[in-house]
C-alpha cells in the first residue's frame, strides 16, 4: 500500500492575506516619510531663499544712498530741504541712462525690480536658483513705521521679497540711512 504524500506550500488564501498586510505595511511606511521629504524641500527653499536675499540686500545697501549724495558715507548728504536734494519720493528708481543693473549707483535705483534672479554683473542665476524670484521695493520711510513717506528724507527702507518655487514669500528688509 502506498502512503500518500502531502504537498508542502502555501495555499492561496495565505499568500492574498500576506500581500495584503504587506501592502498595508508599506503604505504606512511611505505616508510617514513622504511628509518628511516635503519638509526636507522647504528647508532646502528657505536656505536658497536666505542666501539669495542677503546677497541681494548686500548688493543693495553697497550702494550710496542717493544719486545726490556722496559715495563716501553719504556725504555730502543730501537734504529735503537745502542743495543737494535728495530725489523725490515720486522719483525713485534708476535715473535716465541707468538702464542696466550693473549701472545703478545708489539704493533707490533698484525699486521696482522684479522678475529672475540676476547677479551684480546681470548674468542669470537660474541655475543656482531654479524658479526663484525677487521684487524690490525702495522708499524713504523717515518715523520707521514701514509705510511710504511723502517726503523725501534721511531714511530709505529697503524691501526684497523673494519668491521660491512653491510660492513661500520671504521678506528682508532693512534701513539705509543718510549721513
Amino acid at each position: 500500500m502506498l502512503a500518500k504524500q502531502h504537498q508542502q506550500g502555501f495555499s492561496l488564501v495565505s499568500i492574498v492575506l500576506s500581500i495584503v498586510l504587506m501592502s498595508a505595511a508599506l503604505l504606512i511606511v511611505t505616508t510617514s516619510l513622504v511628509p518628511r521629504s516635503q519638509h526636507n524641500a522647504e528647508l532646502m527653499y528657505s536656505t536658497k531663499a536666505s542666501e539669495l536675499g542677503a546677497a541681494v540686500m548686500d548688493e543693495i545697501v553697497g550702494r550710496q544712498f542717493d544719486q545726490n549724495s556722496g559715495p563716501n558715507g553719504g556725504l555730502p548728504v543730501c537734504e529735503s530741504i537745502k542743495e543737494p536734494l535728495c530725489t523725490i519720493p515720486s522719483k525713485l528708481g534708476p535715473e535716465e541712462g541707468e538702464d542696466s543693473r550693473t549701472l545703478y549707483n545708489d539704493v533707490d535705483d533698484f525699486n521696482k525690480l522684479s522678475g529672475s534672479v540676476k547677479d551684480v554683473l546681470g548674468n542669470d542665476l537660474a541655475g543656482i536658483y531654479p524658479n526663484f524670484s525677487i521684487s524690490i521695493k525702495v522708499f524713504y520711510d523717515a518715523n520707521l513705521d514701514g509705510k511710504p513717506d511723502t517726503i523725501s528724507g534721511n531714511r530709505k527702507r529697503i524691501v526684497v521679497d523673494v519668491v521660491d518655487p512653491s510660492g513661500q514669500h520671504y521678506i528682508f528688509s532693512v534701513i539705509r540711512g543718510n549721513f
